[in-house]
């Protein structure tokens, strides 16, 4: 029993003294590399666990996004507390569409570039892009025209109400109407069909 008593004391020791440690741990109140401001006051200590608002001078972003430091062991975490904003290369490449102004190979931190589509394209988003830390931003798509040529026409028998022509076009998101040159119109598609991304879905006569 008394080996059990002694065993139970020095256990209680242990975590003694490992408290004690652990209060002992006290981070530093100097402001940290690249931090503008510390919510923290000289008068105060923080221990192993605390935590302290802090944010970033210009040009610099807290690391994975934090919003606090916490005391440790090792000091304030994240470590460091601030990184520096990235710029980028040159922004990836728009299908069927081009930079409006001169590419550059660099491009700083919330820069941003402007695109445009190619005639008869339609822009979705945008039509900008724009830098931030190292990644570009900004959704941009061209959507297709649509073209229906003679020989197309021909095969549904049909024609353009406004006149004969060898070749129709359309932008994304209109609308074109159409006649039965023999023939009546057969079949549940519309004689005035609309053009998306590319895509015309003809009617057919008989």
């Amino acid at each position: 029993m008394r080996l059990f008593h002694l065993l139970w004391l020095f256990i209680l020791l242990l975590n003694s003294d490992s408290s004690l440690q652990q209060n002992e741990v006290v981070c530093s109140n100097q402001r940290p590399q690249h931090v503008y401001s510390l919510e923290y006051n000289w008068w105060q200590q923080k221990k192993m666990g605390e935590t302290t608002r802090y944010w970033c001078k210009i040009g610099y972003i807290s690391t994975d996004g934090a919003t606090q430091a916490t005391c440790t062991r090792d000091g304030w975490i994240p470590n460091p507390l601030c990184r520096e904003l990235v710029g980028c290369g040159s922004p990836p490449p728009l299908t069927d569409g081009d930079i409006k102004y001169t590419v550059k190979s660099n491009y700083s931190h919330q820069e941003r570039v402007e695109f445009m589509c190619q005639n008869y394209y339609t822009m979705e988003g945008g039509p900008h892009r724009t830098c931030i830390n190292g990644e570009w931003i900004g959704q941009i798509k061209c959507l297709k025209p649509c073209t229906v040529d003679r020989e197309l026409m021909n095969r549904y028998n049909i024609a353009s109400r406004y006149g004969h022509f060898d070749k129709l076009y359309m932008v994304h998101n209109d609308f074109i109407e159409f006649t039965c040159t023999k023939g009546r119109h057969t079949g549940t598609l519309s004689m005035r069909p609309k053009c998306i991304d590319g895509v015309v879905n003809l009617p057919t006569c008989q």
